[in-house]
């Protein structure tokens, strides 16, 4: 018998798990998804926005997980520039949306 899980290599999130609304780097936060999910831990990852937005990456340094959600906490490392963001948009949209 087994559990599904889901292996994230994004953090995607919305205002409601946690995205703030202008992440500054250096700073921390929390975030909170539904069902247990597995994140790298120590490297930059994508962090991306509720509507697909690239806004920059984020190092996710510690998360939790039971059957009913995941809650971490991730550091931001990198705030894309608008044309940054552009061309990470691109590729996002057209592979995911």
């Amino acid at each position: 018998m087994g559990q599904p899980v889901e292996m994230n290599t994004v953090l995607k999130l919305s205002s409601g798990q946690g995205m703030p609304a202008e992440p500054v780097v250096g700073e921390v936060y929390v975030f909170r998804k539904s069902g247990p999910r597995i994140y790298p831990i120590g490297v930059p990852v994508e962090l991306i926005g509720d509507d697909w937005q690239t806004v920059g990456k984020a190092v996710i340094d510690e998360f939790t997980i039971s059957l009913e959600e995941t809650r971490g906490r991730f550091r931001v490392v990198k705030r894309f520039s608008p044309e940054e963001a552009a061309g990470f948009n691109r590729v996002w949209r057209s592979e995911w949306v």
